[in-house]
Parts: C-alpha cells; sequence; structure tokens
C-alpha cells in the first residue's frame, strides 16, 4: 500500500471526524455549533464521531441535532491495497465516510449536558494519538465546545479506574444518540 496515498485518506478521515458541521449535506446543520463531540475508533474496524450541535447564539438547547460521522478504516485500507496491487499507482482515493443526522430530545439531552459541565477532568486527560502500534484497544473520548470547551478526555479500552463514571457517562450519551438516529431511520428520515 502506498504510504502517501493512505497518510493522505487517513488525514481526510480522521478530519471528516472531527469538523462534522463542516461536512456536507449543510441544510440540516445550518446555523448551528458544535457543543459536544464523542468519539470510538475501533481498532480493528470503524471510527465513529458523534457531535452534538445546537443553534449559534442561543444557549437555549432547543432542537439539538446529532450528526454522526463514521468512517470504515479496514474497508479503505483493503480498497487502497487492492487498487495500489492492480494499478501499481499512487491512488488520491477519498475515505469512506458516512454522514447521519437526527434531532435529539432536549429533555433526553439536557441533563447530560448539566452533568457534563460538572465533570471533572484530570490534568493528563488526553495525550497525542498513540503511535498505531502502541494501541492495545479501542479509543474513546469526548470533546466540548462553547461553554464546555475546557471537556476533553481520551482512554482505550475500558479506561482507567478511576474515570469509570466519567465513561460510563459517556456510555449513556452515546446510547441516547444512536437511539436518536436509530429512531429516524425507522420514522423513514
Amino acid at each position: 500500500m502506498a504510504g502517501n496515498a493512505w497518510e493522505t485518506m487517513e488525514h481526510g478521515a480522521r478530519w471528516a471526524l472531527e469538523h462534522a458541521r463542516e461536512l456536507p449535506p449543510n441544510s440540516p446543520v445550518e446555523g448551528m455549533g458544535p457543543v459536544l463531540r464523542l468519539w470510538t475508533y475501533c481498532l480493528q474496524g470503524k471510527h465513529s464521531s458523534w457531535t452534538i450541535l445546537v443553534p449559534i447564539g442561543s444557549e437555549e438547547m432547543s432542537r439539538p441535532f446529532v450528526r454522526e460521522v463514521v468512517w470504515k478504516r479496514r474497508q479503505d485500507e483493503e480498497r487502497l491495497a487492492s487498487v495500489n496491487r492492480k494499478h501499481k499507482l499512487r491512488t488520491k482515493l477519498q475515505p469512506t465516510i458516512q454522514v447521519r443526522d437526527a434531532e435529539v430530545s432536549s429533555e433526553d439531552l439536557d441533563p447530560f449536558l448539566k452533568d457534563g459541565a460538572r465533570l471533572f477532568v484530570p490534568a493528563n486527560s488526553f495525550e497525542e494519538p498513540l503511535p498505531e502500534a502502541d494501541v492495545k484497544g479501542d479509543v474513546s473520548g469526548f470533546e466540548g465546545y462553547r461553554s464546555l470547551a475546557y471537556l476533553r478526555m481520551e482512554w482505550q479500552g475500558p479506561g482507567p479506574v478511576e474515570w469509570a463514571a466519567t465513561v460510563a457517562w459517556v456510555a449513556r450519551l452515546r446510547g441516547l444518540l444512536v437511539a436518536s438516529l436509530q429512531e429516524r431511520e425507522k420514522a423513514g428520515g
């Protein structure tokens, strides 16, 4: 696999996962800004990110949205390797990115955001990404924006024991966001 092509693809995918608001389609999230982003990057599979967006200029949580961005990393590795074997050239393929949007109930989301504002974030809660060879499990994390901008944590596997309550909070919030996305799909939206 051409290293440069993979680095370019990986860089593009990471950007998409971290900048959900900038991805098409733009109309559902027009006039909205991020409040919180959660992610899980599976070691042997897809990388998923969930960004909670609210209307800009309003601290009121009316009509919050979740935008899920999924990168099928393993699929892209295999696709790039296949193209390189067939054509023996440097290929500029785009990462396989999927985007889904859904409204989230303010009533359900507000308690999570209030709890998030009271979370204690250890000083060493986020480090530079580990080299891929050093990653021993799935990587998860979250980061805040606006009034929650001080929130930023990342961990591997189940995370440190002392972070158990925070990791459980993230898992419950992720469950709400995924349920909102699934509910929208069932409703045919």
